[in-house]
């Protein structure tokens, strides 16, 4: 195949695809320009041009909205300037008629591959007839009959290996474009054969001095797309700081690409219901005594016991996990960030970086040696008021001096707060129990003794000097005829509620030792339960 002829073939096969491609059934897309993305779903706002047909008296215009979209938060505006104006809007599901698109494009599949084959053995043979061209100038004959022979020879070695190595370098040219085709063809097919079979039609109906089309900007929301938090905190002991990355990964699985548009994430979900809940009736009347059967009784009795303790639980819920103050904007009460103009394509997952901040960190080893041998590397951070910001819970990695630690959950509700980064093994700790002796008479008759005393060794095998923090249960006596007695040797702790704490340095290679007990005395026909000590 000559190059002209090659060229002619090309440009014959390039028509046949752009027709095929133009008879295809038209899909009409919306054009997304903003979104805000909540935690469970986002508020899309996209631009509309619609065509405006003529309706009797009327006119109309349809545009299409993913089935994924909540219909009941549409809303639909014409922009400014507009010569027209909505009187209603209707909506309605439409199944998508997918099955003669998906025919066609397969032919067309089917006819590219047919063609990259075919270039593809084209490409072989050229390398063949050079290999032969090759072979035939490297086999002279020994004895040279005339010079003309041997130049005659030599041009058509020449011309045949130019000609095959031009068709070489032209089918790559062509099978690269025949890949993108390929690639292009077999997305539709997958968007065809795994979108959603149906869509929402919506109906705008108009009127006004007519237009043949109109824009309109369009706002809704859409579950299928969402976000959440992500943090990074690495603890740099050595610097006294901790270093908190904040990311945001969006997930949008609406079907449509989004490109260049602006983008926002907000850290609470908003209500969308568009009527308020009725108001139900407060009514105030004696209670009526019902008989019940005992097994209904039981379940009777058994809820209401449930229903005295909610109190209670929700109260320990709310102090163990405080919610998020959120700030108010826009009439509805959350938070939000701008990451500016951003591109994700449908069915993408994409990390953004919201905030990079830089906290002061007090940096202590934590132990508890009746609990565990380990000593707990924390920082208490101290986030300047004007830089405090309130972080929604997320998934974090901890690292110290950037090796990981972890992956655990990660909030930030208070300017002073407490992280843990795990234990370090190059800190000892070692509890050894001096005395234990219980139900021993003492010299007060009709008296009971009892006493406790332990050694808390906490080895340093690091470089530099550490800041440890002990913690122990204090004593709960519950009975006014038990008298404590505390025994603190060298360091005497500080006490908090019902919790004893001692704070000292260590050096660097160094051993420090802490001792301390307690003894109580009781009646002698008192019979104790001492706790597990």
């Amino acid at each position: 195949m000559t190059a002209k002829t090659f060229y002619r073939f090309k440009f014959s096969l390039l028509i046949f695809i752009t027709l095929s491609i133009l008879l295809l059934p038209a899909i009409s897309h919306a054009k997304p320009v903003s979104a805000i993305i909540y935690p469970n779903d986002a508020k899309i706002t996209d631009h509309q041009i619609a065509d405006v047909q003529a309706d009797g008296d009327h006119h109309l215009a349809r545009f299409f909205l993913p089935i994924h979209a909540d219909k009941e938060t549409l809303s639909v505006n014409t922009t400014p300037g507009s010569k027209m104006r909505i009187t209603s809007v209707n909506i309605e599901e439409q199944l998508l008629q997918v099955a003669d698109q998906v025919e066609t494009l397969k032919n067309q599949l089917k006819d590219l591959n047919r063609q990259k084959s075919e270039f593809e053995t084209r490409i072989k043979a050229d390398i063949t007839y050079i290999t032969f061209w090759q072979t035939q100038a490297k086999n002279q004959p020994e004895k040279i009959e005339t010079i003309e022979s041997v130049q005659k020879l030599g041009n058509a070695i020449k011309k045949g290996m130019t000609e095959a190595y031009d068709e070489i370098f032209l089918y790559n040219q062509s099978l690269k474009e025949l890949a993108e085709q390929i690639t292009d063809i077999e997305k539709q097919i997958n968007d065809l054969t795994g979108a959603a079979k149906k869509r929402w039609q919506v109906t705008v109906y108009l009127t006004g001095t007519p237009q043949p089309k109109i824009d309109m900007t369009c706002s809704y929301h859409i579950k299928n797309c969402s976000w959440r938090p992500m943090y990074t905190l690495n603890a740099r002991p050595a610097k006294s700081e901790t270093e908190l990355n904040w990311y945001a990964e969006i997930t949008q699985n609406t079907g449509i690409d989004w490109k260049g548009i602006e983008l926002k994430i907000a850290t609470a979900q908003i209500f969308t219901r568009p009527e308020p809940p009725v108001l139900r009736d407060w009514i105030i009347q004696p209670r009526k005594h019902i008989e019940y059967s005992m097994p209904r009784r039981k379940n009777v009795m058994a809820e209401d016991s449930l229903m005295s303790m909610a109190p209670q639980i929700s109260a320990d819920m709310e102090a163990g996990a405080p919610p998020p103050e959120p700030e108010q904007e826009a009439g509805f009460n959350f938070d939000t960030y701008d990451l500016g103009k951003r591109s994700i394509k449908a069915g993408e997952s994409r990390r953004f970086t919201i905030r990079e901040m830089v906290l002061s960190s007090d940096f202590k080893y934590l132990i508890r040696p009746h609990q565990t041998p380990q000593a707990f590397l924390f920082a208490r951070v101290n986030v300047n008021k004007d830089d405090f910001i309130k972080l929604p819970r997320g998934n974090a990695t901890f690292l110290v001096d950037s090796a990981f630690i972890a992956n655990r959950s990660f909030a930030m509700h208070d300017k002073k707060q407490k992280l843990f980064f795990g234990s370090d093994p190059q800190v000892d700790v070692k509890l050894t129990t001096l005395e234990k002796k219980s139900d021993e008479t003492g010299f007060l008759i009709g008296k009971k003794h009892c006493q406790w005393g332990w050694k808390v060794s906490v080895n340093n095998l690091k470089a530099h000097k550490i800041a440890v923090l002990m913690e122990d249960a204090y004593p709960q006596i519950r009975d006014k005829r038990i008298k404590l007695k505390e025994i603190f040797n060298n360091t005497s702790p500080q006490k908090e509620d019902n919790l004893l704490k001692w704070e000292f340095p260590v050096l660097p290679q160094t051993e420090t030792v802490i001792k301390y007990g307690f003894s109580v005395t009781y009646p002698d026909e008192m019979v104790l339960s001492f706790g597990g000590r």
